[in-house]
């Protein structure tokens, strides 16, 4: 079992709702038009990219809750804990982890989540960074709706991270998955509040 402080009601509904919410952003992007787009766009493809635009900036409000609750149960560690890279126990502990992960492949056998929590945490870290990307190009193009060309290029770069964020999605749902299947109750507890 994974000893953790007990997880207050917004960090734990933050982290719901906002998944929710980016997992809407991802579906309705393939389906909206851009607003450079719109002169050839259906009244439904437009309507898509307001509730895209809407839905985006309660998600960033969404995200800074979740920061907020992060902050408040980590305090100062927070920096350290998601970002682990950036200091040298950071990256000692790191290395151990994927070391002990990389030498389990062969044998196919994956260490429980009390023996990944620098790497769980990591990820978790480069998932918020990505996070953070997305509402600070999406409110810039909404501060900037005015000015279509500048609009446009935030939007190519904001586009940029859908990739890495469809991959931190499964790979974080994914594994949030495997260790519920395997007993551990990582899902369950979340919601528990324990």
């Amino acid at each position: 079992m994974i000893d953790l402080k007990p997880r207050g009601a917004a960090l734990r509904y933050s982290h719901a709702v906002l998944g929710l919410a980016v997992l809407h952003q991802l579906v309705g992007s393939e389906w909206m038009a851009k607003p450079w787009r719109f002169k050839d766009a259906s009244a439904w493809q437009i309507q898509l990219f307001e509730l895209h635009e809407w839905t985006g900036l309660a998600a960033s409000l969404l995200l800074l809750v979740l920061l907020w609750s992060l902050w408040r149960r980590y305090g100062a560690d927070s920096l350290g804990r998601f970002l682990p890279w950036l200091g040298g126990a950071g990256r000692g502990a790191l290395g151990g982890e994927l070391r002990g992960l990389l030498g389990g492949l062969p044998r196919l056998q994956a260490p429980d989540a009390s023996q990944t929590r620098v790497l769980a945490a990591a990820v978790e870290g480069l998932g918020l960074l990505t996070l953070l990307f997305f509402a600070a190009t999406g409110t810039a193009m909404w501060l900037l709706e005015d000015d279509l060309e500048l609009m446009h290029e935030i939007g190519e770069v904001h586009e940029w991270g859908a990739l890495p964020l469809k991959l931190y999605l499964a790979g974080h749902a994914g594994m949030a998955l495997v260790h519920e299947w395997r007993g551990e109750g990582l899902l369950r507890r979340m919601f528990r509040g324990a």
